[in-house]
C-alpha cells in the first residue's frame, strides 16, 4: 500500500524559526527572549488566517522543550521535537477554542496545570481561535493567567483580537502577525515548485500569491490544487481559468475605459467578465489595487495615465472611495453583476466631478489674478 499523500502546506511547514517567511519581527523578538531567558508566561498571537500563528506557537514550544533547551536552534531529529511538530507531545497541548469553549473545559485545563510536565521542561497550552471562548470560560482562565505555575506557558492564537477580553489581553505579550507580501509568497512558492519538479511561470505564481491575500497556507493550498489540475506545467492562464480571475490586461482595459468616461465600454467589459465566469469581487479588489498603485505614483508625477487618459490624484481618490464602499455590499441585493456594474459607473461619475473646496481654490486664484495684474501695471507707471 502506497504512503498517504501529504499536502504541500504540511510537507513544507517550517521546522525552524529561520524557515518562517514574512514574520521577521516576531521571530527576532521570540529568539531574543529565548536567548536572554526573558520568557513570558502567556502570549497572544493575532493576525489573519494562514500567516503562521499556530506554526510559530509550535516552533516556540519546540525551542523551549527540545533537548538542551531552551534553544533557538533545536535538533529536528530529537524525539520531543518531532512529537511537538506532529502534535503528539503530551506536554504541548493544542486546543481548538471553537469546539472547547465552555467553562467546564477551561476548568479541567486549570486543574491539569497543577501537574508537572511528563517529559518536557514546560507544559505548554496552545489555544487556537481563543476568541471563541465564552465569557465564563475567559473568567475561569484569569486567575491561572495571573499566577500560573512556573512550568506552564500559554499561547493563544486568534484572527479576531477585538473579541478577546481586555483582562486576558492585558496578561499576555501580544504579537501582531502581518499579511505576507505577495512577492515573498511568490518567491517561496517558486522554491517549493523547484523542489517538487514543477514548472510554474512567474506570472502564475504571482497570480496565486495575489489570490492568497497574504496567507502562506492559502497560497500553498492553491498551488497544490493547480498541480492536480495542470500537472508539471502551470501557466498564468491556468490559474485565471480555474479561479475566475480577471487578467491584468482586462483590469487595465476596464480602468482605462472608466478614466475615459466610456460608459458603454465599461458595461461591455462587465458582460465579458461575467460571461467568462470571473469572480467579480476579486476583480473589484484587483481594480482597487491597480488604481491605488497609479495614485501613489501620481503623488510624485502629478497624474496617473490610463490608456492615454490622465487623471489627477483627487480623481483617483474619488474612484477608490466608490469602489471601496461597493466592496461591502457587492454580494447583497438582486444581482452581484448589477451591483458591480453600478459601482463602476458611479466611480466614473465621481472621477468626473470636482470637489467644492477645489473649485473654491481655483476661483480664488482667478479672482486674485486681475488684482495682481493691476498692481503690476500701477507699479510700472
Amino acid at each position: 500500500m502506497s504512503e498517504a499523500y501529504q499536502v504541500i502546506a504540511r510537507r513544507y511547514r517550517p521546522k525552524q524559526f529561520s524557515e518562517l517567511v514574512g514574520q521577521e519581527h516576531i521571530v527576532r523578538t521570540l529568539t531574543n527572549a529565548i536567548e536572554s531567558g526573558r520568557i513570558g508566561h502567556a502570549y497572544l498571537f493575532v493576525g489573519p488566517r494562514g500567516t503562521g500563528k499556530t506554526t510559530v506557537a509550535r516552533l516556540f514550544a519546540k525551542a523551549l522543550n527540545a533537548k538542551g533547551g531552551p534553544n533557538v536552534h533545536p535538533d529536528d531529529n530529537d524525539d520531543i521535537s518531532r512529537a511537538i511538530m506532529d502534535g503528539s507531545c503530551m506536554d504541548v497541548i493544542e486546543i481548538d477554542g471553537a469546539s472547547n469553549r465552555s467553562i467546564d473545559e477551561i476548568r479541567n485545563l486549570r486543574d491539569e496545570c497543577r501537574y508537572a510536565p511528563a517529559q518536557c521542561t514546560y507544559k505548554i497550552y496552545i489555544i487556537d481561535e481563543v476568541h471563541s471562548l465564552t465569557p465564563d470560560a475567559f473568567n475561569a482562565l484569569l486567575k491561572t493567567l495571573e499566577e500560573p505555575p512556573k512550568h506552564v506557558k500559554f499561547i493563544f492564537a486568534t484572527t479576531e483580537a477585538h473579541k478577546v477580553l481586555g483582562t486576558i489581553t492585558s496578561r499576555c505579550q501580544r504579537f501582531e502577525f502581518r499579511p505576507i507580501p505577495e512577492p515573498l509568497i511568490a518567491e517561496h512558492l517558486a522554491e517549493i515548485s523547484k523542489k517538487e519538479g514543477i514548472s510554474a511561470t512567474p506570472d502564475a505564481l504571482a497570480a496565486i500569491a495575489r489570490l492568497a491575500n497574504g496567507g502562506m497556507r492559502d497560497a500553498q493550498s492553491i498551488l497544490d490544487q493547480m498541480i492536480s489540475f495542470c500537472g508539471k506545467n502551470i501557466g498564468v492562464e491556468d490559474v485565471i481559468g480555474v479561479y475566475g480571475l480577471a487578467s491584468d490586461s482586462q483590469i487595465a482595459g476596464i480602468v482605462a475605459n472608466m478614466a475615459k468616461g466610456d460608459y458603454s465600454a465599461v458595461v461591455k467589459s462587465v458582460d465579458e467578465l461575467a460571461d467568462g465566469g470571473c469572480d467579480l469581487y476579486r476583480a473589484l479588489c484587483d481594480m482597487q489595487n491597480y488604481i491605488r498603485s497609479a495614485m501613489i505614483k501620481s503623488f510624485s508625477e502629478g497624474y496617473g495615465e490610463f490608456g492615454g487618459k490622465r487623471l489627477s490624484s483627487e480623481q483617483m481618490m474619488r474612484m477608490l472611495d466608490v469602489l471601496q464602499n461597493a466592496e461591502r455590499g457587492l454580494k447583497n441585493g438582486l444581482s452581484e453583476k448589477a451591483n458591480f456594474e453600478v459601482a463602476l459607473l458611479k466611480a466614473v461619475e465621481q472621477s468626473r466631478s470636482r470637489a467644492i473646496n477645489t473649485l473654491i481654490r481655483e476661483i480664488e486664484k482667478l479672482s486674485a489674478q486681475p488684482a495682481e495684474v493691476q498692481k503690476k501695471n500701477s507699479g510700472s507707471s
